[in-house]
Parts: structure tokens; C-alpha cells; sequence
């Protein structure tokens, strides 16, 4: 039995990681969106920390569900 519990941690640590990697990969092309805009400091980082929340927030709770 222990072999089966092994094998469903390293399914759901693979998930994980999937997920972080898109989260990452989703955060930065929001970020370089919001820096084209020429405005680094302004309501584009705003919105971009908002979206990159959201996300892992909806991830997390799928995580979870």
C-alpha cells in the first residue's frame, strides 16, 4: 500500500509544480505587458499584482477542492 500512496504524492506534487510554473510563466508576461506600457509605476503594476493574486488564489482553491 505504501507504494500507492507514494505514487498519488508525486502525481499531486507534479500538479503543483505545473501550477507554479504556469502561475510564474502567467505572471511575468502580465508584468512585461504592464512595463510596454511605460508606465512601471502606475495602475498597469496595480493590475497586474490584482491578476497574478486572482490566480493563485483560483489555483490554490483548486488545489484544495
Amino acid at each position: 500500500m505504501p507504494r500507492h500512496s507514494g505514487q498519488s504524492d508525486d502525481a499531486r506534487i507534479a500538479a503543483n509544480l505545473r501550477r507554479a510554473i504556469e502561475l510564474t510563466e502567467l505572471g511575468l508576461r502580465l508584468r512585461r505587458s504592464a512595463l510596454q506600457q511605460n508606465e512601471p509605476q502606475g495602475d498597469a503594476m496595480v493590475q497586474v499584482m490584482r491578476e497574478i493574486r486572482r490566480a493563485k488564489e483560483q489555483a490554490w482553491q483548486k488545489n484544495h477542492s
